[in-house]
């Protein structure tokens, strides 16, 4: 092979080389340059002949690349497009109730251009937040090749699976085993909305006086930075089992395995925080007297015991009876219906 015909081959073969893992770089130039070489001996062709041959170096090494070349694919991307669509939609839509209300109660923010330039901030970070945390987790569930096979498949011959049977369709799923579609993308999307929510604005008490807006806040922020990561932490793994729910669209043991463990994570997490941290503020009642004009004192109203620990223990337990009526249903629902 000429020096300049070398050239042109070494170029082809880095191409391809370049797009594949390197792990198999070596081994893939040393078949390359073999084969090239075979393919001009056999045919006595150039080399540009040869390589026109071979094709685009972008497509060969497709050949190479067992990795799927896209984020969310075929299998996904129906639900995929369902959950950003509501998403975005309900998003949207709170963020510019929430514009409303405020220039509602202060008309003065109208006027300023700040005010409509802070609601388009907090609409793109919102959007692109919750678009980046989605598409993320579907992403995994493609690049890790997560399945949702529910029935034990039939085994089938080469002959017969070179064209598709009725036969090989799965049985209907009893109606009491079915996961509501809707009921899923609901929670996805509060959840989303909940964790930008704590993330961006934990100051959620606001009260109006003297046309200025005075902020009241119920959390300890002096640990908010130790809070934070554990929320988000615990309504990841709430989301990632949302998708599971609606992935698999009915009651099966991936199901079972994804709510016993986001069960445990929430019991877990508001053990933490409310049990061991000093989640709320501590002076929320003074503050919100001073702010209100009022003054607590009826037994009745539960902010009366707020330093007590009676708020906490009261939240505490109605998240760990709710999680457990959850798995409790999703055991008993999966062990009862979700076998054919």
């Amino acid at each position: 092979m000429a020096r300049q015909e070398n050239d042109m081959a070494e170029r082809y073969i880095y191409e391809v080389t370049r797009r594949v893992p390197k792990g198999q770089r070596e081994e893939i130039q040393l078949e390359l340059r073999e084969l090239i070489s075979d393919m001009m001996e056999r045919d006595g062709a150039q080399i540009e002949e040869v390589l026109a041959e071979l094709g685009n170096p972008k497509d060969f090494a497709q050949k190479y690349n067992g990795e799927r070349q896209y984020l969310v694919g075929p299998e996904y991307y129906e639900d995929y497009c369902w959950v950003i669509k509501l998403f975005l939609a309900s998003a949207a839509g709170l963020n510019l109730a929430a514009a409303v209300f405020q220039g509602a109660i202060s008309p003065g923010h109208l006027l300023r251009v700040s005010f409509y330039l802070g609601t388009i901030m907090n609409i793109m970070v919102s959007l692109m937040g919750g678009f980046g945390l989605i598409t993320f987790i579907f992403a995994v569930l493609e690049r890790q090749n997560v399945k949702f096979k529910i029935w034990r498949e039939k085994e089938w011959s080469v002959e017969q699976l070179k064209q598709w049977s009725p036969a090989i369709l799965p049985p209907v799923p009893d109606e009491k085993a079915r996961i509501s579609r809707g009921d899923c993308i609901v929670g996805i999307v509060c959840t989303i909305l909940f964790g930008i929510a704590l993330a961006f604005a934990p100051e959620w008490a606001h009260w109006l006086e003297d046309t200025k807006v005075k902020v009241v806040v119920p959390f300890n922020l002096e640990i908010w930075h130790i809070v934070l990561p554990l929320l988000l932490a615990n309504l990841c793994i709430s989301l990632v089992h949302e998708i599971i729910k609606l992935m698999a669209g009915r009651y099966c043991t991936m199901v079972m395995a994804s709510q016993l463990m986001s069960g445990a994570a929430d019991i877990v997490f508001a053990i933490i925080v409310l049990g061991v941290l000093p989640f709320w503020n501590a002076n929320f009642v003074e503050e919100l007297e001073k702010a209100c004009k009022i003054e607590i004192v009826s037994k009745g109203d539960l902010l009366f015991y707020w330093d007590s620990g009676i708020v906490s223990g009261v939240l505490m337990a109605v998240i760990i009876l709710l999680t457990l009526a959850e798995t409790g249903v999703t055991v008993y629902k999966t062990l009862r219906y979700g076998k054919v």
